[in-house]
């Protein structure tokens, strides 16, 4: 009995071991661009509603700064997403500003998007349990929320790709689901002015 106890405990050590090289490989692939652009196409299927809702536009993240979102279609609307706050810029240029203390759901939902789109496997890490999986160029990762008050709106978060982030498929715990693609990536080693600019709140 004894020696199958310690025959288990290898087994289940040599797991953890190569779940956490798979997750530093990972890792390592997303932390080599400091900048990354990228188009989008999102789709959101709610459990109330009969067709998915579809929007269309591209994305910049940067390791340093944040995440600036801009959505073409159905509407035109810009998402700067930082640490601290959340800035949506309307069609007409007019601001919103959020804290992250105005509403700590949004923003909880908001830092976990951050990191996704970031590729932030640190981060990640600290909020959910990691399932990563790598064949070859290929990887994906599944990662499911710790016990703490993301749990209460994500079920699982999934995100798959090869030098970028290709894709992310988020389940919450609502019933809907969220599934984003990332088309043409590139990388940068520093963002345009303007970019810099929004991601100062400017």
């Amino acid at each position: 009995m004894g020696r199958l106890i310690l025959m288990l405990a290898f087994f289940c050590a040599s797991g953890v071991q190569a779940a956490d090289r798979a997750f530093q490989e990972i890792q390592a692939r997303l932390e080599k661009h400091a900048v990354v652009r990228a188009d989008f196409l999102q789709m959101r299927t709610m459990k109330d509603l009969q067709r998915p809702q579809l929007a269309r536009g591209h994305l910049v993240a940067w390791n340093a700064g944040g995440v600036i979102w801009r959505i073409d279609q159905p509407i035109k609307a810009t998402y700067v997403l930082r640490d601290d706050t959340t800035i949506e810029i309307a069609a007409d240029g007019s601001r919103t500003v959020r804290s992250a203390g105005d509403d700590r759901g949004a923003a909880r939902i908001g830092r976990v998007l951050r990191a996704v789109i970031k590729g932030d496997t640190k981060t990640l890490d600290d909020w959910f349990e990691a399932q990563p999986r790598i064949e070859g160029e290929r990887w994906s990762l599944t990662l499911v929320p710790r016990s703490g008050p993301i749990g209460y709106f994500v079920k699982s978060i999934q995100l798959y790709g090869g030098d970028f982030v290709e894709g992310v498929r988020i389940a919450e715990e609502n019933g809907d689901t969220t599934h984003m693609q990332f088309r043409n990536p590139r990388a940068a080693d520093q963002p345009s002015d303007e970019e810099r600019r929004l991601l100062a709140g400017e």
